[in-house]
């Protein structure tokens, strides 16, 4: 049986609340190792959570040393994310490694993650980043948050909720379909789009006049995740709520996944001002 790199966490509970005092001894807690699928399958049974491996035990984005999975969460809360929807896809029923439902994860609100085990490792960080991307684009429905090249995901919830469900399989994703696929990717993201949402904004007040006149000169597809999530953040920070309409009109976000990235942001206390009008601003001078 073939062993894969990953780096696995201490066994938790729950997730850590944001901005607890724990992170710190958690982003240090991480094991590099080589394990096989249903090792795998067991550490995140078992609540573990898995990164990339990583140098200095201390998950942050200039120690990744190598990856070999790839990973995508699935937060639609409808029958998109269920496991059965999922396996029926497939690209997933091809080459994806482990499936199961997240922490978050209800009958109501289906969550699941998928893990797609690699044949060979990515030694740069970068390629990885590009990697995961142009899968999260062949994938659509999955949450395009989970790019960063150390970004660890939580293991399963209460396997003894209603809903939990896991699943452990023979496939490998080889490194020349993702090497297809990025290059697939990088040439299709070259080509200019039009918005999914095709909504227009039309301001009423003044802050709203500025923060719409700086949104037209950002291309959101001309810039990378974390820019455009900076931007979402600002005029999250700005206008609060009556925000969320200036955004949809100027994001090109799949149906429901801007909304779903505002309730987030009131959840992770944005309002403390750590992203603001000066970044969006900043930002559109530069463009």
């Amino acid at each position: 049986m073939n062993r894969y790199k990953v780096s696995i966490g201490p066994q938790l509970t729950g997730k850590i609340p944001y901005g607890h005092e724990y992170w710190r001894e958690f982003n240090a807690s991480f094991e590099n190792v080589e394990l096989e699928p249903f090792q795998i399958g067991e550490a995140l049974f078992s609540g573990k959570p898995i990164t990339t491996w990583h140098r200095n035990k201390w998950r942050k984005g200039e120690n990744y040393q190598l990856g070999q999975h790839l990973g995508a969460d699935f937060d639609t809360e409808d029958e998109r994310s269920t496991i059965d929807n999922l396996l029926a896809q497939p690209f997933i029923a091809r080459y994806a490694s482990l499936l199961y439902t997240t922490p978050s994860n209800t009958i109501e609100a289906p969550r699941a993650r998928v893990v797609f085990l690699l044949d060979t490792p990515i030694h740069q960080a970068k390629n990885y980043v590009d990697a995961v991307t142009a899968l999260l684009f062949v994938l659509n429905t999955a949450d395009r948050q989970c790019k960063d090249s150390v970004r660890f995901f939580y293991g399963c919830g209460d396997t003894s909720a209603p809903g939990f469900q896991i699943e452990i399989t023979d496939n490998v994703l080889p490194l020349d379909v993702v090497k297809r696929m990025m290059r697939d990717h990088s040439r299709i993201a070259s080509m200019q789009r039009q918005p999914r949402t095709g909504m227009v904004f039309s301001p009423s007040t003044v802050d709203e006049q500025e923060i719409a006149e700086a949104l037209k000169k950002i291309n959101p597809m001309g810039i990378d995740y974390d820019e455009w999530l900076s931007v979402l953040m600002a005029v999250h920070a700005e206008l609060g709520d009556r925000g969320l309409e200036v955004a949809e009109a100027w994001a090109y976000g799949k149906p429901g996944e801007i909304a779903r990235k505002w309730r987030s942001f009131n959840s992770a206390g944005n309002t403390r001002g750590r992203i603001g009008a000066g970044t969006l601003f900043q930002m559109a001078s530069a463009a």
